[in-house]
């Protein structure tokens, strides 16, 4: 007679093959699959006897929820991060999370299924797979707090990490050109992202109020968003925090030309209005932006890049780690680092720039322009906001 189990029970089917199950929390709870051998069976029980003892126990019916509906579920309850954030969260679990793991039970997803998901997203779009990675992660860290799963599938080395793709800036002399073949009334946008540190939708943001000229500067205090929709929002920074950033002295007459005839008198009034003489949208501003830069053979210069020419000609002033996180509204050091640590061969060429930034004929020069672009119907963004 063999020696009696103190927890669980294990029986022996006809096929030779053998169930192990036990009681917990008032309920019969059985493995997920038989097992081989006798052996086997009672070291499954031994582990689920040492998890009660432990604390640690899940309930197996939990992990069995499937992936989509919990995904649905936890996108729905993040009232914590913005609502552009949270759009493309959603877009993520649509078309990269769902179609891989959608119907799975949560339990079920194992590490070998994450890697070779990831391993062949990677190849066709990296960037993607590694947002699309973080957010799957972050799914599986909150089932684990909610006591579905026990440990996070998701383990690909370096997944999450961004790799910072080092990206020619451009000098000051293409920063000009840029200007001058933007239409007139959109000129003062590329002044203020190349000379500000402002994102793009940060300058589509700005308003009357927010221009300073008596003490040459702009107030930052929110950024426009636009979704898949077509609707438009007016939301806070992205790091939450309003900033006022001191413009260059040079600069500070294009702005007030540009508020005298572009902007409408009332304080709210946008600093940039489309041809409906509505706020300027983000994917139009694209058009206009792609017109320009191809007018004068820079296609290459993403708008997104004026921030960075931007940071980089402050810190060669000799500017702070500090200095450069508040006048870009960063929050996180690392991602400043990088302009303060110019090559010698960039520093001598930025030393050479230098003696054109306090000559507003050559910075900012307003040349006479009949281009009236329209940029209506586009829907195409070309640029990350993600810094």
């Amino acid at each position: 007679m063999g020696k009696r189990r103190h927890f669980g029970h294990v029986r022996r089917f006809a096929s030779g093959r053998y169930q192990a199950s036990y009681w917990h929390d008032g309920r019969r709870h059985s493995a997920p699959r038989t097992f081989a051998t006798k052996s086997e069976a009672n070291a499954f029980l031994d582990a689920m006897s040492a998890s009660i003892n432990r604390g640690d126990w899940i309930d197996p019916e939990f992990g069995r929820v499937s992936f989509g509906d919990y995904a649905a579920l936890w996108i729905a309850q993040r009232t914590d991060i913005r609502a552009r954030t949270k759009e493309y969260y959603g877009w993520l679990i649509t078309n990269r999370l769902r179609p891989a793991f959608g119907e799975r039970e949560l339990s079920k997803i194992t590490p070998v299924m994450v890697r070779s998901w990831y391993a062949e997203l990677a190849t066709q779009t990296p960037g993607v797979a590694r947002s699309s990675y973080r957010v799957l992660k972050a799914i599986f860290n909150t089932a684990i707090s909610d006591d579905l799963i026990l440990k996070n599938p998701c383990r690909v080395k370096g997944g999450a990490t961004d790799r910072v793709i080092e990206r020619r800036i451009p000098d000051v002399n293409e920063v000009t050109a840029l200007t001058n073949a933007m239409p007139e009334q959109y000129r003062a946008a590329v002044i203020v992202a190349a000379w500000g540190t402002l994102r793009r939708g940060e300058v589509l943001g700005l308003e009357r109020r927010d221009v300073d000229l008596v003490a040459g500067a702009i107030r930052v205090e929110r950024t426009l968003h636009e979704f898949h929709d077509g609707s438009l929002e007016l939301g806070r920074t992205k790091n939450g925090d309003p900033r006022k950033v001191f413009m260059p002295s040079s600069v500070m007459p294009v702005l007030e030309i540009h508020l005298n005839r572009f902007v409408g008198p009332e304080s709210d009034a946008p600093l940039f209005k489309g041809a409906t003489g509505e706020r300027l949208r983000p994917s139009n501003f694209w058009v206009i932006w792609e017109a320009a830069r191809k007018r004068v053979d820079l296609e290459w210069v993403r708008f997104h890049d004026l921030r960075h020419f931007a940071a980089t000609m402050f810190a060669t002033t000799g500017a702070s780690t500090k200095e450069i996180m508040s006048r870009g509204g960063w929050k996180s050091v690392t991602m400043v680092v990088r302009y303060e640590h110019a090559s010698e061969e960039r520093d001598a060429l930025l030393a050479q720039a230098l003696n054109a930034m306090t000559q507003s004929e050559n910075v900012t020069p307003i040349e006479p322009s009949d281009s009236g672009d329209s940029a209506r119907g586009a829907r195409k963004h070309d640029e990350p906001e993600d810094e």
